[in-house]
């Protein structure tokens, strides 16, 4: 039999994240073909990750947060002194791993925040280093630092997995660069419409943060609620938890990001928390929306293809990898724009016919790119084209 390889996966975000559902869709495929060891905070990755093999948990792992949502700045700068104070925590983390372990034969960082602590590991390690990026990079505050980061990037790793074209062109490191999609495992999935023909009922699931646009789906919907249209809005996620350091540290500065929980309490809304079965939370929906700033399709958008979910997102370009308007949904352009989203709704309200067509178009695409056994047998030769020294 084949000795395993050792693989070392960096998840530097402790709560439950897309980041952390996207990996376990590959780990529950692969984790017979290759030995995992984990590194990440305590919180719910650790309790995730700890079914696929060893965990190690650190107080902290250093970041660096480039992604054009996040990025720092005014006050957010203030932020890298949490990121310096962690570096010990993240090398003495990684010593502990290195003198626990058989030799690591590469490296996966998880995504691309946390690049100095994949950058210690490598140093450490001496092992290949696959970067996965999955949020749009940076590149509107002035060149310089993007390009130094970009410059970084391209130096300490031997490949970057980008989840889509969007991804991809925000990176302009295409000669590294390798498209490694999300997945869902189908095999479970049974579509099924809502039986309900007086309410529309537009879903939301996701953390429940500002920039989400969590804030703005519920206004749109209870002013169209008072105007006498007949929706019911279906949540399913939960509030952003952060250690004691960050949740000081964004107490001090007005940080947050977490909307205010009243919200929640609208007569409208079903608020069925924390999912780990999706299913329960598509079935009860007629559309998914996604109305967050960043610009991009979230795992949200494929998920609901696959449910025959049409969507309503908001984009700057009418169209984006995985989704077309009008084919399997509607985009609109302005995050702040509650009026726009709210005439999105009212399409479908308005054209019941359409959420079926547009649902089963949704699905193909879904199909088309973000089918399982095609991207894990993609994944399994990225992997062995590195430890075999054959780049993929």
């Amino acid at each position: 039999m084949r000795k395993k390889h050792n693989i070392l996966i960096i998840q530097p975000i402790a709560s439950f994240s897309g980041s952390l559902k996207s990996l376990e869709q590959y780990l529950r495929h692969m984790h017979n073909n290759f030995n995992f060891t984990f590194l990440t905070q305590n919180g719910p990755s650790a309790k995730t990750l700890k079914k696929y093999g060893k965990v190690y948990k650190s107080l902290g792992l250093t970041k660096f947060d480039n992604t054009l949502n996040s990025h720092y700045s005014g006050y957010r700068w203030i932020l890298l002194i949490r990121e310096f104070f962690y570096i010990p925590f993240s090398i003495l983390s990684l010593l502990k791993i290195k003198y626990s372990n058989e030799k690591i034969n590469l490296i996966h960082l998880n995504e691309i925040t946390g690049l100095p602590t994949a950058i210690l590991a490598k140093l450490i390690f001496n092992t290949p280093l696959i970067v996965h990026v999955r949020s749009l990079n940076n590149l509107k505050r002035g060149k310089l630092l993007s390009n130094y980061f970009l410059k970084i990037l391209n130096r300490f790793a031997d490949k970057i997995l980008v989840i889509d074209n969007e991804v991809l062109k925000s990176l302009n490191s295409k000669n590294k660069c390798t498209i490694a999609r999300n997945i869902l495992d189908t095999k479970k999935i049974k579509t099924r419409s809502v039986n309900d023909n007086n309410f529309l009922h537009v879903g939301y699931i996701g953390t429940f943060l500002k920039y989400k646009g969590v804030e703005n789906l519920i206004e749109a919907v209870d002013t169209l609620t008072k105007k006498n249209y007949k929706i019911k809005l279906i949540l399913a996620g939960s509030f952003l938890k952060r250690n004691i350091l960050t949740r000081n540290i964004f107490k001090i500065f007005n940080f947050e990001n977490n909307i205010k929980g009243e919200l929640l309490e609208k007569e409208f809304i079903i608020n069925l928390g924390f999912l780990k079965d999706i299913r329960k939370f598509y079935e009860k929906i007629d559309i998914l929306c996604f109305p967050s700033s960043l610009n991009t399709t979230g795992r949200q958008v494929f998920e609901a293809g696959f449910f025959t979910k049409p969507v309503i997102i908001c984009l700057k370009n009418k169209n984006s990898d995985g989704f077309v308007n009008y084919y399997n949904g509607i985009s609109y352009k302005h995050f702040n724009s509650i009026k726009e989203l709210q005439n999105s709704i009212i399409y479908f309200y308005n054209n019941r016919k359409k959420i079926k067509t547009m649902g089963l178009n949704g699905k193909k695409i879904a199909v088309k790119n973000n089918s399982k056994d095609l991207n894990i047998k993609k994944m399994n030769a990225i992997y062995n084209g590195i430890i075999n020294n054959n780049i993929f």
